[in-house]
């Protein structure tokens, strides 16, 4: 009989603290996270002893902003990213990817009215491939991106994409949640030409910005004057190592033509060392008078330390946009991996300072010699530009 009773009190006080867990709000989340990024190598370097006080009083405002948000429900990851930002090391994520997205997004309460739009440079109807958005004014510092079309069915009409919020200096700051219903932060967003920067979303639906490789490495002679290779990735795994050494190989011979197009849009990193093939032989080829480097804002990482390795050598121009900015940090051979106590939000940390030097770039991103415009393929206005 007491052992009964042992069982049923540890069954109500096991359920009594998962109860508790489970209540507990997005300011409670913010102290956890508060505790947990403290073994971050950036806060370490940026932080700790020296900015202590103006990091306590940026958690003091984004506490502020969480108890004025109605939707803290479903943006508290947002918030916790936000805070998290003051660091200067992109490295440092925090990320949540729902089973059940319908269910762990906001529905916009209000009639959606398409003919009704505010005439700003942020408002209208936006694109991310088949999904159509209405982003809609709410007030004269917030927007909602509020779903009108989408093939997927967890994606109704009504869904809330994304929120965009105009700070006190003018400046744009995104919450917007990706297709997979995960939720994520940006600073300083330019909303500009009928596109929201560093998103898929604009207006003309166009993606001359975008780059979807159907191989991991391409090569192809593009006229007589041009060359082109395609970079998908850099991970470093064996297979990937392997297919890089056969592709040089086979293909390096080739790139005799005057001008080299070496493309690494939507190349999220992996290690350089991948292509150190490709930059020796650079190196050493005289014949190539122009290296053009495409890069946009999800080249990151290694791809952004590869892209600077190129523009080391006066014939690189950088081409594009700007990129990712995850340059400064790094996970080393490995990520400090946590999870908040209450809602189990992943947290990866850096452990590893790849080089103090890069700091200009982390959250900006490269910045090209040369900016291309969404009006057409990136590598015609490459190929037009060297003709002019």
């Amino acid at each position: 009989m007491k052992k009964t009773h042992l069982v049923l009190l540890l069954v109500i006080i096991t359920n009594s603290c998962f109860s508790q867990e489970r209540n507990c709000n997005c300011i409670d989340e913010l102290n956890n996270v508060a505790e947990q990024i403290k073994y971050a190598k950036s806060y370490k370097d940026q932080i700790s002893k020296v900015k202590e006080a103006d990091f306590n009083k940026w958690k003091i405002k984004i506490e502020q902003e969480i108890e004025n948000d109605s939707l803290i429900e479903f943006f508290c990851i947002g918030y916790l990213q936000k805070y998290i930002s003051f660091i200067n090391d992109r490295h440092n994520e925090i990320y949540f990817v729902p089973e059940k997205i319908s269910s762990n997004i906001p529905t916009y309460p209000k009639p959606i009215d398409t003919l009704q739009i505010v005439n700003d440079k942020v408002s209208g109807k936006y694109y991310a491939g088949t999904n159509e958005i209405l982003v809609k004014k709410e007030n004269d510092s917030i927007w909602y991106g509020i779903t009108l079309h989408s093939n997927s069915g967890e994606w109704t009409e009504g869904k809330i994409r994304l929120q965009i919020k105009k700070n006190v200096d003018g400046n744009f700051e995104l919450f917007e949640y990706y297709q997979n219903g995960s939720l994520f932060y940006q600073n300083n967003v330019k909303i500009a030409n009928g596109r929201i920067h560093s998103t898929f979303w604009n207006k003309q639906n166009k993606y001359f910005f975008n780059k979807n490789f159907q191989e991991n490495f391409t090569y192809q002679a593009i006229n007589s004057s041009f060359d082109y290779v395609g970079i998908k990735t850099l991970k470093r795994t064996t297979h990937l190592m392997k297919e890089a050494a056969a592709f040089y190989s086979n293909n390096l011979k080739k790139m005799t033509k005057e001008n080299l197009i070496i493309d690494l849009r939507n190349n999220g990193g992996g290690s350089t060392k991948q292509a150190e093939t490709l930059l020796n032989y650079l190196k050493h080829n005289e014949k190539i008078k122009n290296i053009y480097v495409l890069i946009n804002f999800k080249t990151s990482s290694a791809g952004e330390l590869t892209a600077l390795k190129l523009k080391a050598d006066k014939r690189t121009i950088i081409a594009g946009e700007n990129s990712r900015g995850m340059l400064e940090y790094g996970y080393g051979n490995k990520a400090y991996s946590s999870e908040t106590d209450c809602s189990a939000f992943k947290i990866v940390l850096s452990t590893k300072q790849n080089n103090r030097k890069l700091s200009k770039y982390e959250y900006v991103g490269i910045i090209p010699d040369y900016y291309l415009n969404n009006k057409s393929d990136w590598v015609d206005q490459i190929v037009s530009l060297d003709s002019k």
